[in-house]
């Protein structure tokens, strides 16, 4: 990394940060562009050269974190694991991760434009796994429902119930919300595959 791109990055980290504490201190809607820039002490057109507006460094500020949240394992999941009557680990592990980071990730359902970053952050990201497991577990031809649309199902309807759970300060442990997120998932594809119970 060049001494460019080191300053690139620490201007970025510095508007991140800025963002991150202010959301600590009040709602995300209330904050201004102008408040980050006084905080990370840069000026608006430096802000600009960076990003576009206060969703761009907000969605920015939450990849880091909202890629480290694997639904399942980092590979495929096998037909077994998709048919099994208990979850993924690595979805159980998932949903306790986002347990622990509620509070930096509760702005995400405040703002008013909410839906549109849970969109960009998770939901699409996640369809793309759920499909490339599908791929992997099943031949798309033997399916009622083409992959890209059940994925897409499945994503959302996930994202809805994970939204609730944060919404509501986790009512169900996560390992709970795991499970039934799994068990919902499961009956799905079976569903759209014509899976008998022995199957």
């Amino acid at each position: 990394m060049n001494g460019t791109d080191r300053r690139v990055q620490r201007t970025r980290d510095q508007l991140q940060k800025a963002l991150i504490e202010l959301i600590k201190e009040r709602r995300y809607d209330d904050i201004t562009i102008q408040d980050i820039v006084d905080y990370a002490n840069v000026g608006r057109t430096t802000f600009y050269l960076h990003y576009d507006n206060k969703d761009d460094l907000f969605i920015s500020c939450h990849e880091a974190i909202v890629s480290e949240f694997h639904f399942g394992p980092l590979y495929p999941l096998s037909r077994e694991e998709l048919l099994s009557p208990e979850a993924p680990s690595g979805m159980t592990s998932a949903y306790r991760h986002l347990a622990d980071v509620r509070a930096l990730l509760h702005p995400i359902f405040q703002g008013n434009d909410s839906l549109l970053m849970l969109r960009r952050l998770l939901r699409n990201w996640n369809a793309q796994e759920i499909e490339t497991s599908l791929h992997a577990a099943f031949t798309e031809a033997d399916s009622a429902i083409p992959f890209d649309m059940l994925a897409n199902y499945l994503a959302g309807a996930q994202m809805t119930l994970l939204q609730w759970w944060l919404e509501k300060r986790q009512p169900y442990p996560p390992e709970r919300l795991a499970q039934t997120v799994h068990h919902l998932r499961r009956a799905a594809i079976r569903d759209a595959l014509g899976l008998k119970d022995d199957e």
